[in-house]
């Protein structure tokens, strides 16, 4: 077989798989041997929020981009959890558990004004957003009943966030995140016996599930043009990166890494970002050119 014909198969392997190359190898981002985890890019580009256990418990810090140091934003002596950025990129919202299962705080970008505490239920509320007018919160809610080692979630929005406590269940389902158009939200269940990913419009009508692999499919994220969705998937062996069209088609694999990469977010700026296990008990947060 001559050389130009093994690049054909090789080329032909590849795509018949659905693995498709980065545009470069990943960039780690962040360094050290804690665990880094919950990426999330501010819509404007400029700042890179996450949580980590650096200092001891989980808190949130946040990075500039052209800017060396990371920032602490929250001190806790319990774990704050998944940061996601308010439309015009001046505030943070976030889970704690500093005052029982878990609530949602806010607070701004730079950690300048104190924490505003916005649910404070018996139950556990985590993985909040901001809605498309960044003035009503979506998010994942287990009563406290239900707590066990996998609560059973909800996802559900809250048309003020000054009124949290007041919710409108969408769907059974967790890790929710709303398209950048408004349109639709995608989220997990395991509905299914396993978790796939499923789409719905933002009131909760039109479920589709969008994948179905026996694997689990994990955190996912639109893209800024709210076409494409990126997510983590174990469905080689390990966590990859994946992402496929926002009706669940042309799913193709991003990453192969023999460690778990996880928590996939798309910027505004080209690239996405996630997690990659680096140790034992460590992660940190690098980056691949959008695809």
């Amino acid at each position: 077989m001559n050389m130009r014909m093994a690049c054909i198969v090789a080329m032909a392997v590849l795509f018949s798989t659905g693995v498709v190359g980065a545009q470069e190898m990943p960039k780690q981002i962040t360094f050290g041997a804690k665990r880094d985890m919950d990426p999330m890019v501010s819509p404007n580009g400029n700042h890179l929020a996450f949580a980590s256990n650096r200092t001891g418990k989980f808190d949130i810090f946040m990075l500039t981009f052209g800017k060396s140091g990371v920032f602490q934003l929250t001190q806790s002596n319990k774990d704050d959890r998944y940061p996601s950025w308010s439309p015009d990129s001046r505030k943070i919202v976030f889970s704690s558990k500093r005052t029982g299962r878990g609530d949602l705080y806010e607070m701004a970008y730079d950690g300048s004004a104190g924490y505003l505490q916005l649910t404070d239920r018996q139950d556990l509320d985590e993985y909040p957003s901001y809605t498309s007018n960044g003035q009503g919160l979506l998010y994942a809610t287990a009563p406290k009943k239900a707590l066990r080692v996998r609560p059973k979630m909800k996802v559900v929005v809250a048309d003020e966030k000054g009124r949290a406590n007041s919710v409108r269940p969408l769907a059974e389902g967790d890790e929710p995140r709303l398209a950048p158009n408004g349109r639709r939200i995608v989220f997990v269940s395991r509905r299914t016996k396993n978790n796939d990913i499923w789409l719905m419009e933002r009131d909760g009508a039109s479920q589709m599930q969008l994948t179905t692999d026996q694997k689990d499919d994990e955190t996912p994220c639109f893209s800024p043009d709210s076409r494409e969705i990126v997510f983590a998937s174990n469905r080689t062996g390990n966590f990859d990166i994946w992402v496929m069209d926002a009706d669940g088609s042309n799913q193709r694999q991003l990453t192969s890494n023999p460690a778990d990469e996880k928590q996939p977010c798309w910027s505004s700026g080209g690239y996405i970002y996630f997690t990659r296990k680096t140790g034992e008990m460590s992660s940190n947060i690098f980056r691949i050119e959008a695809p």
